[in-house]
């Protein structure tokens, strides 16, 4: 008796698609698009025509990122299980589970250990947070918004900030995001998934590019962004973006001369009083007056 019960929960389990005790798990094999879109019809229309999905069907694909199947992994174990789990499905994963589907194919934009480096995979954002995979959302690279209103929906602070006074023009949509941030990955010694190198700003504020024969030396940001030693990137309530009205800013750096009233001007501060006007560099004066 007890034997043809263990028999019968044995086929039982089979059927099921379930190993029986004992017995290692059979592999699961692909079962094709046809099979997957009997119960998922509502993707049929997208899966059609969008774009990216057409370059998944591609017969010039590898086989193995081919198809649903490419993105979601062998399919049959998913179709014998009676719940229907037993897939992967990058909504329940996270860290680089959840974005190895789109790493596959897009490992020349974003590299494995340089997104788990980064505030979004930290904070449990995956590929599928920001792109959307099974329709056209009408922007460029599936992004599910515009660029702006989809990172500042998650950062409110940044949006505050560029209401202020001064700020970047990026909610007068003169700017983007990504024009100094990578959403993928942090640059070499930066943080805030900011772009490597100074070019950042100069490639928009030509002027303060030099070379200088006299060179101002702010001091470093964690290895990056000698800008951001007097300016706030996003806005500011002080003109120009900087950190401190008037002289706050050069003292700073400078609180050594803050009590010696020869070297401060008694109206304005140390660049509008007709001082240290070319305080980004100078050709001709070490202590920048022209």
């Amino acid at each position: 008796m007890a034997v043809a019960l263990a028999l019968g929960l044995g086929s039982w389990l089979l059927a099921a698609g379930r190993p029986a005790v004992g017995e290692p798990a059979k592999p699961a094999e692909r079962v094709g698009d046809e099979t997957c879109v009997q119960c998922h019809a509502q993707y049929v229309p997208a899966w059609n025509s969008v774009r990216h999905n057409q370059y998944i069907k591609s017969d010039k694909m590898p086989q193995g990122v081919r198809g649903c199947e490419g993105c979601h992994g062998p399919g049959s174990a998913h179709v014998e299980d009676e719940n229907f789990h037993s897939i992967r499905n990058a909504k329940t994963m996270t860290g680089l589970p959840a974005a190895a589907p789109c790493i596959q194919c897009h490992s020349g934009k974003v590299k494995p250990a340089s997104w788990l480096a980064t505030p979004h995979a930290q904070a449990g954002l995956s590929c599928g947070s920001c792109h959307a995979v099974h329709q056209e959302p009408g922007g460029p690279s599936l992004l599910k918004k515009p660029t702006t209103e989809l990172c500042l929906s998650c950062h409110p602070a940044q949006q505050a900030e560029f209401r202020m006074n001064s700020h970047h023009p990026v909610l007068e949509g003169r700017m983007e995001c990504i024009d100094c941030h990578n959403p993928h990955a942090d640059g070499p010694g930066t943080k805030g998934l900011l772009k490597a190198g100074d070019d950042r700003c100069v490639k928009c504020h030509l002027e303060k590019r030099g070379p200088f024969s006299f060179e101002h030396q702010t001091s470093t940001d964690d290895g990056d962004g000698t800008c951001q030693t007097c300016h706030k990137p996003h806005g500011s309530s002080s003109p120009k973006l900087q950190l401190y009205f008037g002289r706050g800013t050069c003292l700073q750096c400078h609180a050594d001369i803050a009590s010696a009233p020869p070297h401060l001007p008694r109206t304005g501060n140390c660049f509008t009083a007709g001082c240290h006007r070319q305080f980004h560099g100078s050709n001709t004066d070490r202590l920048f007056f022209n």
